[in-house]
């Protein structure tokens, strides 16, 4: 990779995790907190929608969620390298995020700050989706918090975030950006408004995550010994799914996960980016419809062209 490739500002950075291992669990720990809030105070919403993180043009939020009569928004901000927590009635609260500072410190700052903005919600010290379940109130293990890493991983999402923003404005069903706080994989979810069996062997979260026939296309980070790669799935899984022609070249059927792979570094490596990323979206929403029942007709929408008005 050039020194241009690798500066912090190259949309398609390199965001492998073995590269910036510390920071990422940091980062991850810090978004997981923020989830939990999300969960805490937000009315539920089908296939957990109220649960997920979304992008700012400086990092991620909660959004604004309600608290009592008024709403709370908290957020991570990774040029500024502060969690901002801010009530609707003008008060706010940073929590500086530095290189010698623990997530149980953090954490705790974090809760105080709630407390001092009248915020009763209860946010689970014990981390969710990872292997490693240390409270995150007890973790004073020594941290790491690379403000070029986070940005970074930031460029990355943005620029993927950018292409599903892009490319669902042709979907007529009911469609979103998730920030998934437990894994830390961004995601564009695809509903065709049917209900769905459930699987009865995944555990409570899948009970409501699965209850709808779905389309899923998501970026995950992977860990230390596993790059990041782009990942989707339809649900119910069509007959034959494995044997199903997806491109571009580079992408597979993973047997492990059940689900269509691309490398990111297939992306990022590619002339253009942008094209080798929709071609994998394309062919997996192709399926929906030839391979898993989908109605076109219903689903396809002609989007207005942009109107600019001449000054």
């Amino acid at each position: 990779m050039t020194a241009d490739r690798a500066r912090a500002g190259d949309p398609w950075p390199d965001v492998r995790v073995a590269g910036w291992a510390g920071t990422k669990r940091s980062l991850h720990m810090y978004a997981q907190m923020l989830g939990k809030i999300r969960v805490a105070l937000s009315p539920p919403q089908p296939n957990w929608m109220n649960t997920a993180l979304s992008l700012t043009a400086r990092g991620l939020t909660t959004g604004v969620v309600p608290c009592e009569l008024s709403s709370l928004e908290a957020r991570i901000d990774v040029y500024d390298s502060t969690i901002v927590v801010e009530r609707s009635d003008g008060r706010r609260r940073n929590i500086l995020l530095l290189q010698d500072r623990t997530v149980a410190e953090v954490y705790a700052e974090l809760s105080a700050a709630l407390k001092e903005l009248d915020v009763i919600c209860f946010v689970s010290p014990v981390p969710q989706e990872v292997p490693d379940t240390t409270p995150m109130d007890t973790d004073r293990r020594p941290s790491e918090y690379d403000p070029t890493a986070a940005q970074r991983w930031f460029h990355a999402f943005t620029s993927t975030a950018a292409v599903y923003e892009r490319w669902r404005s042709r979907f007529f069903g009911r469609s979103g950006i998730q920030l998934w706080w437990g894994a830390f994989d961004l995601s564009l979810t695809l509903f065709n408004g049917e209900h769905a069996k459930a699987p009865s062997d995944r555990g409570y979260l899948f009970k409501y995550d699965l209850d709808a026939e779905l389309m899923n296309i998501g970026l995950y980070l992977g860990d230390e010994k596993n790059a990041p790669f782009f990942f989707g799935y339809i649900y119910p899984q069509p007959e034959g799914a494995e044997g199903l022609p997806v491109q571009p070249a580079q992408a597979s059927w993973s047997t492990q996960l059940s689900e269509w792979i691309l490398p990111y570094e297939s992306v990022s490596g590619s002339k253009n980016p942008e094209a080798t990323l929709d071609a994998f979206i394309d062919s997996i929403y192709e399926l929906c419809f030839t391979s898993a029942g989908w109605n076109r007709a219903a689903l396809s929408y002609d989007a207005p062209r942009a109107h600019h008005q001449k000054s």
